[in-house]
């Protein structure tokens, strides 16, 4: 199993947020240290990273330094797509096809290193499935908007039902992306088909997407 995650040096929503104190250590530090011992590459464009994961006391990362074709993609304001998955095709491509390939994000620093494995054997126990990612279920009343309307997702606005019969809904969360490399190279997406979902739970699920994510974050940490 071969870890995958990239760590960049400027944030646009969270000015230096891959490197804000959170608890006494940068945001990075804190999945990093959950996956030491494990086979962990980042790739990076920042200096500042390399430096401060030199001074730690993490021994299983490996680093790569990012290709200018991916800076120059990340900069292009013309471009409205991230360079993420080609950056992990490039990664899978150095791999042997059968190889499960974890790509996961510092944003997520709940979650846990027990939950990867389980997730690993949930789709190496499913005989249809290519690929397993994360996701957040809830049960609750959703609409969806669309200009000025509003739409039920799943329920009926004619009667109220129990949140329990509801149809459940997955949010997306970035903590983990697994599929074998060849899968990933054939179908070029990070989230080969047939997909499967799996479940976290409310802590591991927190992401640090903006300011209230990060607040969050740290008073959690403090609790745990």
């Amino acid at each position: 199993m071969k870890i995958f995650t990239i760590i960049k040096e400027d944030s646009k929503r969270i000015p230096n947020k891959n490197f804000v104190d959170v608890n006494g250590h940068p945001l990075w530090w804190h999945l990093l240290s959950e996956l030491e011992g494990l086979d962990v590459t980042v790739n990076t464009d920042s200096q500042k990273f390399i430096k401060q994961l030199e001074e730690s006391n993490l021994k299983s990362i490996s680093v790569i330094k990012r290709h200018q074709k991916h800076v120059d993609w990340e900069n292009d304001k013309s471009i409205d797509s991230s360079p993420v998955e080609d950056m992990l095709f490039d990664f899978c491509e150095t791999l042997d096809r059968s190889e499960i390939v974890v790509l996961t994000h510092i944003t997520s620093p709940f979650l846990k290193k027990k939950t990867i494995f389980d997730a690993v054997d949930m789709l190496l126990n499913d005989q249809n499935s290519k690929s397993i990612h994360s996701v957040h279920k809830i049960q609750d009343f959703v609409w969806v908007k669309k200009e000025n309307e509003a739409s039920p997702v799943n329920f009926q606005t004619d009667r109220v039902q129990q949140t329990q019969d509801l149809s459940p809904i997955f949010v997306s969360k970035g903590a983990f992306f697994i599929a074998k490399a060849g899968d990933i190279l054939d179908q070029k997406k990070r989230l080969p088909e047939p997909l499967l979902f799996f479940s976290l739970d409310h802590v591991q699920s927190v992401e640090i997407d903006n300011f209230e994510d990060l607040e969050f974050a740290k008073l959690l940490k403090e609790k745990l």
